[in-house]
């Protein structure tokens, strides 16, 4: 790669792909000149006062479209009141006009009233059908609710009437990006790179799905293509190309980047963090470097930064203070680095409780008389066609499933799957999941199942020729939904002592979605454990579950030993190939999960027992944990 120039354009300092390069759609270009001093008759000083009447009996079409450009102008400006105003005021004298409509549904979408945008916008598209952006507005507020197959009806409808407006490709692929539809995502961010080549945001999208999908080597090819494109290159595209690189193992190249990037923005929060972690894996445990880099990064004043900015440098210091011995210093880091992310404006739309109530759901439903009410279906054997049964890799975040997934894809038979919502796609195509489980019929069973072929197929599985191993730790919760669908299938349940992961999710600085979102407190990750293994529990007295467990203190103690029962399990062959995990992550390139920089390293056992470093600090959530320490077998 070359190219070194100084960054240009609007950006978000560590670009996280849910965040940067999100625009409000605005409105038609006939209300995009503002005149602040114009406004209806009657509105003293050209505002608009919600609720004022008219001095003059007859507004002209010159007065509401002077009135649209001062509205849009606020709303540009983020004077959201401003711009309502001056729609309400509008459509006190022309309720139907449809561009007021529009601008009170933008206003609503910024205060994240998704819902009543909604309405609004779907009315103005109603009267004003062949207006683009009022497409991709309707899209967007259905998005924001969730709404995925009216949104991309949204946006189809917006790309028929204009296939080359650029807010159509940005707002779908972000869509398509949210949920993990990453082949379509980095489809609609490449047609934005051809409608607005000259512009970095596109080529940081497509790099940043292509993240997100584990495909690192393309993440490099559209660094690349922008570096070749672009006459400026903004510090925030060499922090991404320094961060792919660390991810890949490439150290002195993430070194090289990141610093060129911190020429540009000595405050980069992605740049500073892949600095940092690039030179410590360089040096493992070399005291003198813990100290220099603490040491630089504590020196920046992050009291102002953006909370997407702070989080990186938090999540950074707290592992070096972790290497140090530092707990008391470590810990509060990682306190702080979630505090930050509690402030993520992407979050502002994600229920913490969704997850864990689907859970307490779950387990209500199947400690009862579920299962015995289920209609009964024949036994199904190895599909047709297929080398092997399913095998989900299924286990609480930290336990060892990334490891584990190395282990086994290293192995010639086997194809590992880190972490793709297949399993999520199979429960949306239930209607009524989980309760129509019981009364699933042959036919729905066979259409369910088709959909988890067809997502695993797209996904490049070779069904035909591989053991397929789904590994997604929390599908742990749907293993009511496996005996089900998937009678045939072999589980294998990663296990860990409960109090090392707790302590490790409250640590890690996840990709924060519904389920994530709980280990940003001592007490959520607690809660969770409890709720997600007392599910299991009752999966594994009411359910007919071919299950095999792997523990990682004896995986990091015993590779063989605690690995070869398991090939046992999956009818495989013990193959030496399996014997070098981190040679294969390294060669694999692909690790979607934030464990990939332990598991390209040897096999270690310091985080065996690391809570007991932590004790003080676990203190109040080891008697949620003790029950579960207990049954399987560890101890306090």
């Amino acid at each position: 790669m070359t190219k070194n120039s100084p960054p240009k354009g609007p950006g978000t300092p560590g670009f996280r792909p849910s965040a940067a390069f999100k625009p409000t759609v605005g409105l038609p270009a006939s209300a995009s000149a503002a005149r602040p001093t114009v406004g209806l008759p009657g509105s003293a000083g050209g505002g608009f006062r919600p609720g004022s009447a008219p001095v003059q009996p007859r507004v002209t079409q010159e007065d509401i479209l002077r009135a649209l450009q001062l509205g849009g102008s606020h709303l540009a400006a983020g004077r959201v009141e401003h711009a309502g105003a001056a729609a309400v005021a509008i459509l006190k004298a022309e309720p139907k006009n449809p561009d007021a409509l529009h601008l009170l549904g933008l206003v609503a979408l910024a205060k994240g009233d998704a819902e009543n945008a909604e309405k609004l916008i779907a009315s103005a598209a109603a009267l004003m059908p062949r207006h683009v952006n009022v497409w991709v507005n309707l899209g967007n507020a259905q998005r924001d609710q969730g709404k995925v197959e009216e949104a991309l009806i949204s946006y189809r409808r917006a790309e028929a009437l204009n296939p080359a407006y650029a807010d159509i490709f940005l707002n779908r692929g972000q869509l398509y990006q949210e949920t993990s539809q990453y082949a379509e995502a980095i489809a609609d961010f490449e047609r934005l790179m051809e409608v607005s080549p000259d512009e970095p945001g596109p080529y940081m999208r497509a790099a940043s799905a292509a993240t997100d999908a584990g495909r690192f080597r393309d993440v490099l090819t559209y660094c690349q293509r922008a570096l070749d494109k672009l006459d400026e290159v903004p510090a925030q595209l060499k922090a991404i190309i320094a961060t792919t690189h660390e991810r890949i193992g490439e150290l002195d190249k993430a070194v090289e980047w990141s610093e060129l990037a911190l020429t540009d923005n000595p405050k980069n929060g992605a740049a500073l963090r892949t600095w940092s972690k690039a030179r410590r894996r360089q040096r493992k445990n070399d005291a003198e470097l813990l100290t220099e880099l603490r040491r630089r990064l504590e020196e920046i004043d992050f009291s102002n930064a953006s909370a997407s900015e702070a989080r990186l440098i938090y999540s950074e210091l707290a592992q070096l203070c972790d290497e140090q011995s530092d707990v008391e210093s470590a810990f509060g880091y990682f306190t702080k680095m979630n505090s930050r992310t509690k402030e993520l404006p992407e979050l502002k739309r994600v229920d913490q409780r969704k997850f864990i109530d689907e859970v307490n759901l779950l387990n209500d439903l199947f400690s009862g008389q579920f299962v015995e009410s289920w209609t009964a279906l024949p036994e199904i054997g190895l599909e047709p066609g297929h080398a092997a049964v399913p095998v989900f890799l299924v286990g609480f975040p930290r336990s060892g499933t990334t490891l584990l997934d190395q282990i086994l894809d290293a192995h010639p038979a086997v194809q590992v799957f880190e972490e793709l919502p297949f399993l999520g796609k199979v429960k949306k195509s239930i209607a009524g999941y989980p309760h129509s489980l019981a009364g699933m019929s042959e036919t729905e069973r066979a259409n369910a199942r088709k959909v988890y072929w067809d997502a695993l197929r797209k996904e490049g599985a070779d069904l035909e020729g591989k053991m397929i191993v789904d590994k997604m730790p929390l599908d742990l919760v749907h293993s009511g939904l496996i005996a089900r669908v998937f009678p045939e299938a072999k589980i294998i349940f990663a296990l860990r002592h409960p109090a090392d992961c707790v302590l490790s999710c409250f640590m890690q600085d996840f990709v924060p979605n519904a389920s994530m979102l709980n280990f940003l407190t001592l007490d959520g990750s607690a809660a969770l454990y409890d709720s997600v293994m007392n599910l299991w529990e009752t999966y594994r007295k009411t359910l007919s579950l071919n299950v095999h467990e792997v523990r990682y203190e004896n995986l990091v103690a015993d590779l063989r030993g605690e690995v070869e029962p398991a090939l046992n399990f999956l009818d495989l062959p013990w193959d030496s190939a399996v014997n070098d995990p981190a040679a294969h992550a390294l060669a694999r390139g692909t690790i979607r999960t934030p464990s990939y920089s332990q598991v390209t390293q040897p096999i270690y056992s310091s985080s065996t027992e690391r809570w007991r470093r932590y004790e003080a600090q676990m203190r109040p959530v080891l008697p949620v944990l003790q029950p579960h320490v207990e049954r399987f077998g560890y101890s306090l």
